[in-house]
């Protein structure tokens, strides 16, 4: 073998290297927790579409379920970066941002527009700043959730006719502290046990959002659906820091504008949503009441009160000022 030879095979040999060194750096992987036929796994669909065409092929998106873990498994991997980008339900606030988590706090907000705006200006970068320090990772979309109603076998009109009543709500303190105080029995009971402590009278009531009312079929075994809206909450994506530091400058813009782009979809999607589920659980059987939000929110008031004690300055202010 000639020298003119060898050195072609070796300069081919790390040009081969060098191309194989640059497909693993463009490989982005999203790890989504719910399931393929949920509108956050569509976002995810239109997200990797949108960054595969924008950027040329130059990144190949991975879209990972629940094969590769559940919400905490995903929001770990993304922290540590085995996943360039997790999707978050209220978990990533509780565990790396304690002191702003008070987006989905029950009885506080009237609309997705006044608890999104924990996520604006001058608070919005504190609470990033707590997520990068404490979860290697930044906010870097917010996806809308439908509002929480409170189901139920009679009418909820006002805090009394909870009174006394089991309650089932997931397993988060704040949430737990304020029905307590409004006058209902909360009992925290995992999601697939809903349906089945329902039927069998372990629990009396339920809240969730009507897409899961829906699609977890509780107008079998429940016949009201009282609209309380207590709870107006997102999804947060997230993405590793590593990853984001390490993009280039029209990366980082390409992508960015993709998630922007697919989370504003996955909203018009939920609102227009809405509504035709309503109309489907009402033809379902389910007698659709307005309750007396305004009494909730009184009756909810000293525990949240006491709740955002906790919180950082600028989010209890804002709490404060939506309660006055």
């Amino acid at each position: 073998m000639t020298t003119t030879t060898a050195r072609g095979i070796i300069l081919a040999s790390l040009a081969s290297l060098g191309i194989a060194a640059q497909a693993s750096a463009n490989e982005l992987s999203i790890a989504i927790h719910v399931e393929p036929s949920d509108t956050m796994f569509k976002v995810g669909e239109r997200l990797k579409e949108t960054i595969e065409t924008e950027t040329d092929g130059r990144y190949t998106v991975s879209l990972l379920g629940t094969e590769v873990g559940g919400e905490r498994d995903h929001l770990e991997g993304a922290s540590f970066g085995e996943y360039s980008i997790a999707l978050g339900g209220s978990m990533p606030m509780t565990l790396y941002a304690e002191e702003f988590a008070s987006a989905d706090l029950p009885f506080v907000y009237r609309s997705s527009e006044e608890a999104r705006e924990v996520y604006e200006g001058e608070t919005g970068e504190l609470l990033n700043e707590r997520l990068i320090a404490n979860g290697n990772m930044r906010l870097v979309g917010l996806s809308q959730r439908n509002p929480r109603n409170l189901t139920s076998n009679f009418p909820v009109n006002t805090p009394e006719d909870v009174e006394g009543v089991r309650l089932r709500v997931p397993e988060i303190a704040p949430w737990i502290q304020i029905w307590e105080e409004v006058g209902a029995l909360p009992s925290p009971i995992a999601w697939p046990e809903v349906y089945t402590s329902l039927q069998t009278g372990v629990i009396e009531m339920q809240e969730n959002p009507v897409d899961l009312i829906y699609s977890g079929r509780l107008y079998d075994v429940q016949d009201h659906l009282n609209r309380t809206e207590h709870v107006f909450s997102f999804f947060h994506w997230l993405m590793n820091e590593d990853f984001y530091q390490s993009l280039s400058d029209e990366d980082r813009d390409i992508i960015m504008t993709a998630i922007k782009d697919a989370t504003e979809w996955g909203d018009e999607t939920i609102i227009s949503g809405q509504q035709d589920l309503l109309e489907e659980l009402a033809s379902l059987g389910m007698t659709i009441v307005d309750s007396d939000v305004d009494a909730f929110r009184e009756a909810a008031e000293p525990a949240v009160r006491e709740i955002i004690e906790n919180y950082h300055p600028n989010v209890r202010e804002y709490v404060n000022s939506l309660l006055e």
